[in-house]
């Protein structure tokens, strides 16, 4: 018995020393992963919060977007100077919103299912002569050809199917309808009509194919489709289970520098496209600027680059890189010029210059490199 006794207290004891003994180093692959996931955890936390923030930027389009069609609803409801008016504000606060947005929300437009989406939101040139009358042409456009019907289908079909150019949807295609380019007393185009000349029914024309009825039929479609597209989009970035949000958070390497890059040409695109206007030079993206709000869209654009390169400080700072230091540099410059031109702004120097610190982002944004440098 004593013998069994003493036998118990050595294996005890045994078992005791056996399990305070250190574990085993882990292998050089599990180390690997366990230094990979320390680096990604905080990168994948500030891709995150980016997506947030992306998020709420869709909201407010959403919530914009339906507040231009309820006034333009209202508008074709009733056409006036008046309702016209507040149709015109009511694109004028969504298209500030969807440049300060843009950059936030531009890699949508870099997926395969979300590019046509983008495309229908805002594309850019385009010819506003497919759509209505221009200078010289009276009778151009879809709002002329009756032989067209203005539906939402046979539209949908239409759109960029047989030139880029060729845009029917989207905010640059609702700003030339709306604003006043060629006319005094723009809201007349829109004012139902409601009988036929003699001349008219002689030639078997229906009512509906009347040019300000086919115009009041094609703003309300191109309306109706953008709060369909915005509502997608915003269901795209939804914090919870969005396609591109989930996009976001999980891009590494060569996909997050094809992403930011991206955002960051976009909206040094926007702005020097915006200086070329207020000089009346040649557009790059071909906006129309019929609303001929150049300065406003500049000031937007240069707050939304501003606003955007904050937001990724966090991120680039996880890849040190000569380029970043010079992109922060040609920034502030362009950012002072912008100042003193807000100050200044008959010194056409100043929008020059800037134009040039634009050209210098647009190439630096090309060299930027967002891979783990060898070790």
């Amino acid at each position: 018995m004593k013998a069994l006794f003493v036998l118990l207290f050595a294996l005890t004891g045994w078992m005791l020393s056996g399990c305070s003994e250190d574990a085993p180093p882990p292998s050089s692959s599990t180390q690997a992963v366990q230094k990979q996931e320390q680096k990604a955890s905080p990168l994948q936390a500030d891709l995150t919060v980016l997506a947030e923030h992306s998020f709420r930027q869709t909201t407010e389009l959403l919530h914009l977007g339906h507040q231009l069609h309820i006034s333009i609803r209202d508008f074709l409801k009733t056409p006036s100077e008046q309702s016209l008016t507040v149709a015109k504000q009511a694109y004028s606060s969504l298209l500030q919103q969807w440049v300060q947005s843009l950059p936030y929300i531009n890699m949508t437009a870099l997926t395969t299912s979300g590019a046509p989406l983008m495309n229908r939101l805002e594309k850019l040139p385009m010819l506003p002569g497919y759509l209505d009358q221009i200078p010289d042409y009276p009778f151009s456009g879809l709002v002329h050809d009756i032989m067209l019907p203005i539906e939402s289908d046979n539209l949908m079909r239409l759109h960029t199917l047989d030139n880029d150019e060729q845009v029917i949807f989207g905010l640059s295609a609702i700003e030339f309808l709306l604003f006043d380019h060629y006319q005094a007393d723009h809201y007349k185009k829109f004012l139902p009509m409601t009988s036929l000349s003699q001349e008219e029914q002689q030639e078997q024309i229906q009512l509906e194919q009347l040019p300000n009825n086919r115009r009041r039929a094609l703003l309300l479609s191109q309306a109706n489709q953008l709060v369909e597209d915005l509502s997608e989009l915003h269901k795209r970035w939804l914090s919870e289970g969005g396609d591109d949000s989930k996009r976001l958070i999980s891009l590494t390497d060569k996909n997050l520098k094809l992403a930011l890059s991206s955002s960051l040409k976009k909206n040094t695109q926007l702005i020097l496209d915006a200086l070329n206007s207020v000089q009346e030079k040649p557009l790059m993206l071909g906006r129309a600027h019929f609303s001929r709000e150049e300065k406003a869209l500049l000031n937007t654009g240069v707050s939304s680059l501003k606003a955007f390169h904050e937001s990724i400080q966090a991120i680039w700072q996880a890849y040190p890189q000569t380029e970043k230091d010079e992109f922060d540099g040609v920034l502030e410059s362009l950012l002072e010029l912008h100042e003193q031109y807000t100050e200044d702004p008959s010194n056409s120097l100043l929008l020059e210059l800037a134009s040039n610190r634009c050209n210098q982002l647009l190439e630096i944004s090309d060299d930027l490199s967002f891979e783990e440098a060898p070790e």
